[in-house]
């Protein structure tokens, strides 16, 4: 345990002082020894643990992961979770910053790094979830859900005071959500927009989408407030967001690196956990940490760039890639760098342009419908097929979430736009990001195989 939490960027008087608190979480997870040595070994395979801001990022995760179990019996007299709920990061590390009676998470994140991508045993927390009504199989419900749900049924996290989501991407999390209400009575909070997905004229689409969702989260907030039993200001908002400025900053910084250098120093697999890292729920006094995770991997980083050091060849096929790296198993990104192929950014990073000024926290929250993944259709091929001209990339890998319909169904639509655009390939691989029980190694190794190939017949 001690040898894996050092690799978790975790120093020796911590050990000392967290690990009966660590032991007991990791033995309601059923971590076991067997489940220690295997994760040393995804750690050291998978994860650039030599350096130490990628060890620091994976500290948090794991510490998130030990709070959120031990709760309620540490004192928490609310729990709160959110999921796929843009913006709640913000609110509730406001709640947290407020009150220490209150404990609120952005479920399911960290846990999906550290159970999955770490020990490798999500499958578990999914089968909890498939033996009440999520069914199993890569078209039938999302393993994101199922990793929600799992966590809550199988008793695995304490039951909330109060669960809330958005509707900005996904219907099966308000409906999920809504069945747990109706089991465990556990009350429930869901803020939406207004995609204007069909519409032809999307020139004003995404600043109507940002007001309609900011309009919905303050009403959500007044629900909240309830439930804590103080006001949750605008300034408290405020500060955390200016807290957070530098880990934004950081980020940011780490993904222009990425995309630039060549050859790519890091896997995506790392660079997804600094996605997580944004996500994270913090108090005001420890966001310094997470920026401070983020600030050290960026000075690493930039020490390979310039040293020359990356995990391809330099000069190895560059490509775009759709949707976040998978968040429960990092197979599919070792993959692609064993075969040479750098992913050089995802469609995440890109987004449409937004012109009104505003200093409405609300507003700044809402930010994540300028995303690739939230903008409608019309504005997204563009938005891609631009994107992948300023990155100058060979290709792209159109890795699409089979459990979630528009995902899916834009997927040949955009192979169809970027090909006749552009005229480099694109390989659609359908997939599950969050169930590694879908990973095909042979089938994957065989198409991306193909896929190089294609990737290195550049047009003259």
């Amino acid at each position: 345990m001690i040898e894996l939490l050092e690799l978790c960027g975790f120093g020796k008087q911590e050990i000392e002082a967290e690990l009966p608190r660590i032991e007991k979480a990791f033995d309601r997870l059923g971590i076991t020894s067997e489940d220690i040595e295997r994760g040393k070994q995804r750690l050291n395979k998978y994860y650039a643990v030599e350096l130490k801001g990628i060890r620091k990022v994976l500290r948090l995760c794991v510490r998130e992961v030990v709070s959120t179990i031990l709760a309620r019996e540490e004192g928490k007299k609310k729990i709160i979770y959110g999921f796929m709920a843009p913006g709640w990061e913000i609110i509730g590390s406001a709640l947290v910053s407020k009150s220490s009676e209150v404990y609120a998470v952005n479920h399911s994140w960290a846990f999906q790094a550290v159970l999955g991508c770490v020990f490798g045993k999500i499958v578990p927390i999914l089968e909890a979830a498939e033996k009440k009504w999520l069914k199993a199989g890569v078209v039938t419900h999302c393993a994101n859900v199922k990793t929600f749900m799992g966590l809550i049924v199988s008793e695995s996290v304490p039951k909330p005071d109060m669960m809330l989501t958005s509707g900005f991407l996904c219907e099966t999390a308000p409906k999920t959500l809504d069945l747990l209400h109706e089991l465990y009575g556990i009350p429930v909070g869901c803020y939406d927009t207004c995609q204007d997905r069909e519409l032809s004229d999307y020139s004003g689409g995404t600043e109507r989408a940002i007001d309609m969702a900011a309009k919905s989260l303050r009403r959500l907030v007044e629900r909240v407030q309830e439930v804590v039993g103080f006001e949750i200001t605008d300034d408290m908002l405020r500060e955390v967001m200016d807290a957070r400025a530098g880990l934004d900053r950081a980020i940011r910084d780490i993904r222009k690196l990425m995309e630039k250098a060549d050859p790519s120093p890091m896997s995506t697999a790392n660079d997804n956990l600094f996605t997580i890292l944004n996500m994270l729920t913090m108090n005001i006094d420890k966001i310094p940490e997470a920026v401070d995770a983020a600030k050290t991997a960026c000075e690493e980083l930039q020490e390979r760039v310039d040293k020359g050091l990356g995990v391809v060849e330099k000069g190895a096929p560059r490509i775009l890639a759709m949707l976040f790296a998978q968040h429960v198993d990092p197979r599919l990104e070792h993959l692609l760098h064993e075969l040479g192929i750098a992913i050089v950014a995802t469609d995440i990073s890109l987004a449409v342009p937004y012109h009104v000024e505003t200093k409405d926290p609300y507003v700044e929250m809402s930010m994540s419908l300028r995303g690739s993944l939230s903008t409608c259709l019309p504005r997204r091929i563009p938005l891609i097929v631009e994107g992948c001209k300023k990155l100058k990339v060979d290709g792209v890998l159109d890795r699409f979430h089979a459990g979630c319909r528009f995902v899916a169904g834009d997927a040949p639509l955009l192979k169809d736009a970027i090909e006749k655009e552009i005229g480099i390939p694109v390989l659609l691989l359908e997939w599950e990001n969050f169930d590694p029980r879908v990973y095909n190694h042979e089938e994957y190794k065989r198409r991306l195989d193909v896929f190089k190939t294609m990737l290195l017949k550049k047009p003259a």
